[in-house]
This record gives structure tokens, C-alpha cells and sequence, in this order.
């Protein structure tokens, strides 16, 4: 059983940082296609800036999994920062914006690296991933274009938001595991409305074009 339960903490170990990479991959490429219409860029500003705390306590609390994921999320997501930006013709404020927040999450993290104030630094890493996907979802309901809007970035996310819970929950490490409660929710209300805009889109215009990308 301690076999068992070893070798599945592994595979999550694995798959969490892996689909938590290609969900921004996705988008990214998504964005290269179509432009970035419908795409928060408050989300995607917010998430390079906490994967750069969720780095932080990955060394501060030694779960190797955290640094693993966080280092090339944080890479993809300044470049969906950057071309979201540019295509949305927001790059100057997108800039100030991205360079606020992550001075702001250089300061958590170096005051999180100490052992007797680290609590900061886990606290701020779980408020700041509960808050992440919301405004991406806060678009998708008020907004009816979502064509910059990747199907295939937020049906991974749904994934990775039930990877990271499940590994969190098997390190005994309520942090990782707790955004879990609000990113899966707003997950699917943003899988379902993206998806449904896509269908409405191609039974509109007659598209064949497909519905998952």
C-alpha cells in the first residue's frame, strides 16, 4: 500500500507540473492564431506573478513539484502577457502592470524565504491562486466574442486544478491543495462558456472548423 500510494504521489508529481505548463502553452499558441480577443489579461498578469510566489514556496517548503511547474509557467505566461498585449494594443499598461506585480511577488517571496515568516509567504501563495482565474471569468460571462480564448488551455486547466488538489492532498500539504476549492468552479464556468461561444460561432457562420483548440 505505501508502494502504491508512493508511486501515485510520483505520477501527480509529474502531471500536475506538466499540464500546468501546457495549459499556458496553449493559450499562447492560441493567441499566434487567432489574436486575443476575450483573453484577461488581469488573469494572465496575475498568474505570472503568483507562479513566481508558488516558486518561492516551493523552496521554502520543499515541494520540488512547485519550482518544476512555476519556473516555465512563468515564462510561457510573460509571453502570453506579451503578445495578449500586443494584440489588444495594451502594451504600455500591460508593462506596468506585469512589472507591479512582479516586483510585488519579488517582495512576498524574499520575505517568505524566512523560516519564521514563511506563513506570509503560504498564505499569500493560496489567496493569490484562488484569485487568478477570475477575472478570465468575469469575461467570458459578460463578453460574447471569446475567439483569443484557447477550449484546450481550460479544459487542461480543469485538469491541473484536480492534480494539484489530489497532490496536495498526498504530501499532506493543505496550501497546494486549497486554491483547488475556488479555480476548479471557475474552471468550468469558463470551459463551458468558451465552449459554448465556439459552437454558437460555427452554427452561425456554417464553420467547420473544430470546436477544441
Amino acid at each position: 500500500m505505501l508502494f502504491a500510494t508512493s508511486g501515485l504521489t510520483l505520477t501527480i508529481g509529474v502531471i500536475a507540473p506538466l499540464f500546468t505548463v501546457l495549459q499556458c502553452v496553449a493559450q499562447a499558441m492560441r493567441i499566434n492564431r487567432t489574436g486575443a480577443v476575450g483573453v484577461s489579461m488581469s488573469t494572465w498578469v496575475l498568474s505570472a506573478s503568483v507562479s513566481e510566489i508558488w516558486i518561492a514556496y516551493g523552496f521554502s517548503f520543499h515541494v520540488p513539484a512547485e519550482i518544476y511547474a512555476n519556473i516555465p509557467y512563468l515564462i510561457v505566461a510573460g509571453y502570453v502577457v506579451l503578445v495578449a498585449a500586443r494584440s489588444q494594443n495594451v502594451l504600455r499598461r500591460a508593462s506596468v502592470s506585469f512589472l507591479g506585480a512582479t516586483a510585488l511577488a519579488v517582495v512576498v517571496s524574499l520575505t517568505g524565504m524566512s523560516h519564521h515568516w514563511r506563513w506570509i509567504l503560504a498564505t499569500i501563495a493560496v489567496g493569490g491562486a484562488v484569485v487568478i482565474y477570475l477575472p478570465q471569468m468575469v469575461v467570458t460571462l459578460r463578453t460574447r466574442d471569446l475567439v483569443g480564448v484557447s477550449v484546450v488551455s481550460w479544459a487542461l486547466a480543469l485538469v491541473t486544478g484536480l492534480a494539484w488538489a489530489l497532490y496536495g492532498v498526498l504530501i499532506h500539504q493543505l496550501p497546494v491543495a486549497l486554491p483547488a476549492v475556488v479555480l476548479i468552479p471557475s474552471t468550468l464556468v469558463i470551459l463551458i462558456q468558451v465552449t459554448r461561444h465556439r459552437l454558437r460561432g460555427r452554427a452561425l457562420d456554417g464553420s467547420l472548423a473544430p470546436v477544441v483548440e
